[in-house]
């Protein structure tokens, strides 16, 4: 006897390949169930990993500094040389793994991503290797999103969030590299038996810092957003060599954001899930001894036909109604990395 599985059509999309297939998550039990409580429901645990040598800064870099102590911080942003060259490097390969797990996303079908957690360590053959983690769901809607959004939200969160009338739309990061020379005041004031402010430094850090959330503050506007909810907050202090004065040193910042970029939408009433406030007689007998006619309780209100069921269908609607005036923002960056076009 033939086998006619041979002759089957095979699968047209996510969701058709995935009928009656198991799946993993990254979620507890409680997480599952707010996932469920909003329309939504896991499709599969999906990864983006990216191992990259970052590089280094060559002799045509600039430097802040020589031998002068007011002029400020070197920004890479600002420039645009391979200081420059090394912040875009930071960009890219976080993109890069974003990408790779949104297109695992959509191959299992998914609308999004929730719990995408980033973890950065060294690889031991060399390099850096940027990694992201996280939970693909799908709305139980036939309106589909023209691109999966990305959040790092917990369930728990992520189900708060469109409660309260607020949608994820994609995950984004505000990278800043920032290095200032060590000139004599500067040393002077590091000294091991020194007291008091290096002022050298904390200029350093609160420059970079700042340029960190300029930097994030763009990525929001370029998303669409309205704003942004902050995951994580890093600062690594690093040395070099000075780039055009030898034998001195610069100190070297990176300061890297990372969050959820999240815009608004019109919540119906009623769908924040708060039951009506019952109110009851204690005595009714005492009523009815008085002679007053007792008043006929009115009837409870029938809960409105575009509850939390119709939740994924508004969430959708509106945010590709939001996103339908801006452009698309590739996940890659141009630092060696291609972009993708939209789908």
């Amino acid at each position: 006897m033939g086998d006619d599985r041979a002759d089957a059509p095979a699968a047209t999309d996510g969701a058709s390949s995935r009928a009656g297939a198991t799946w993993g998550s990254l979620l507890s039990a409680q997480d599952f169930a707010a996932i469920a409580s909003v329309g939504f429901e896991p499709v599969g645990h999906v990864l983006g990993a990216v191992v990259a040598h970052l590089g280094y800064v060559t002799q045509r870099a600039k430097c802040s500094a020589i031998g002068t102590y007011t002029s400020g911080t070197d920004l890479a942003s600002a420039s645009t040389d391979s200081f420059n060259a090394l912040l875009r490097k930071r960009y890219g390969v976080r993109r890069q793994a974003l990408s790779r797990a949104i297109e695992e996303c959509q191959a299992l079908g998914g609308d999004g991503i929730v719990g995408v957690k980033l973890s950065i360590r060294q690889f031991p053959a060399g390099g850096t290797e940027f990694s992201l983690l996280g939970t693909a769901v799908r709305a139980r809607t036939g309106i589909r999103p023209a691109a999966p959004f990305s959040s790092h939200l917990s369930a728990e969160a992520f189900a708060r969030l469109l409660r309260s009338g607020w949608v994820p739309a994609a995950l984004v990061f505000g990278i800043a590299l920032g290095a200032r020379h060590d000139d004599a005041r500067t040393r002077k004031q590091a000294r091991r038996k020194a007291t008091g402010e290096v002022r050298g430094y904390s200029q350093l850090v609160r420059e970079t810092r700042r340029d960190a959330r300029v930097q994030l503050e763009q990525a929001v506007a370029a998303q669409g957003a309205d704003g942004v909810v902050v995951d994580e907050m890093t600062l690594h202090i690093g040395e070099r060599e000075c780039p055009t004065e030898e034998g001195s040193h610069d100190h070297v910042a990176e300061a890297a954001i990372m969050g959820t970029a999240i815009a608004a939408f019109t919540p119906s009433p009623g769908a924040d899930g708060q039951a009506p406030l019952t109110i009851m007689r204690l005595n009714p007998s005492a009523t009815a001894s008085t002679g007053l006619r007792p008043v006929t309780p009115p009837p409870e209100p029938e809960p409105p036909p575009d509850s939390e069921a119709g939740l994924p269908d508004r969430l959708l609607s509106a945010w590709a109604a939001r996103r339908a005036s801006y452009a698309f923002v590739a996940y890659s960056d141009s630092a060696g990395v291609s972009r993708k076009p939209d789908v």
